[in-house]
């Protein structure tokens, strides 16, 4: 099966499995009954189970919910339920062995700026991590590298080898999607302020910032947000290649500028 298929399979495969786990434990539980519980007509379920269409968006987060998805299963479950239905084709995504930095028990690493910019430093060219080599590249005081370093080493997303240099242990790392996290909060208020930053610090040949204002079905803001999604993961497929030297943020914003009405 290729990577994109096992991507927008997921969802399916979950309600497959829930299922399953159902008539695992009452062999007399039908498709029926299971139709009732996700809030699905028999037929329509049928027909996503098989793989002949796919889940209604007005079923999507009922049927979430009935599974009891954790964390990283919701985030998978939503973003190949979404895929499914919209994909930018021509930059192909690599699999990559992705570690989830889940609750708050990655709070330093998710919340400062300066963790996930060691991270990537470290794929850059003829870069090796050290305290004098964070302080230079970074611009931040030799005690704030050694915390820094600390803190990836005790969250296992470095080790330090027997020769005292360091590696990662993950090919690439990511949050949650749509998981409230005080982290993630504070981690985009920082990212905020640094933008404000090098607005004014940074030339415009070396930086990119663009906004538009639109007016939009909220019923889209799902497929909106999966584009944005697989937008930034085609942006990292195509910067992976040629001869990385620097380190850059990739940010977008996307909120409701009225006051949202509710749903008569």
């Amino acid at each position: 099966m290729k990577q994109s298929e096992q991507i927008n399979d997921f969802y399916i495969h979950k309600i497959r499995e829930g299922l399953s786990l159902r008539q695992r434990g009452n062999p007399g539980y039908s498709l029926r009954a299971y139709s009732r519980d996700l809030g699905i007509h028999p037929a329509t379920l049928s027909q996503v189970i098989n793989g002949k269409r796919p889940l209604p968006f007005k079923n999507s987060k009922k049927v979430a919910d009935t599974l009891k998805l954790g964390p990283k299963e919701r985030t998978l479950f939503f973003e190949s339920f979404h895929r499914s239905k919209t994909a930018i084709d021509e930059i192909k995504i690599d699999q990559h062995d992705e570690r989830f930095m889940l609750d708050e028990s990655y709070y330093r690493v998710i919340a400062e700026w300066e963790h996930c910019a060691v991270l990537s430093l470290m794929d850059t060219k003829d870069f090796i991590l050290s305290e004098a080599e964070l302080t230079r590249r970074l611009g931040v005081t030799q005690t704030r590298a050694k915390v820094v370093i600390e803190n990836l080493l005790l969250s296992g997303l470095l080790q330090r080898t027997k020769t005292g240099t360091f590696t990662l242990t993950h090919k690439a790392v990511r949050t949650t999607e749509d998981v409230s996290s005080q982290a993630l909060r504070a981690s985009h208020l920082e990212n905020l302020e640094i933008g404000k930053r090098k607005l004014e610090e940074v030339g415009v040949e070396l930086r990119d910032f663009s906004a538009m204002t639109l007016a939009i079905d909220p019923r889209k803001i799902f497929e909106a947000k999966t584009i944005i999604r697989e937008f930034r993961q085609k942006m990292a497929a195509l910067l992976r290649d040629g001869k990385k030297t620097e380190v850059f943020q990739l940010a977008i914003q996307f909120y409701p500028l009225t006051i949202m009405q509710e749903k008569k």
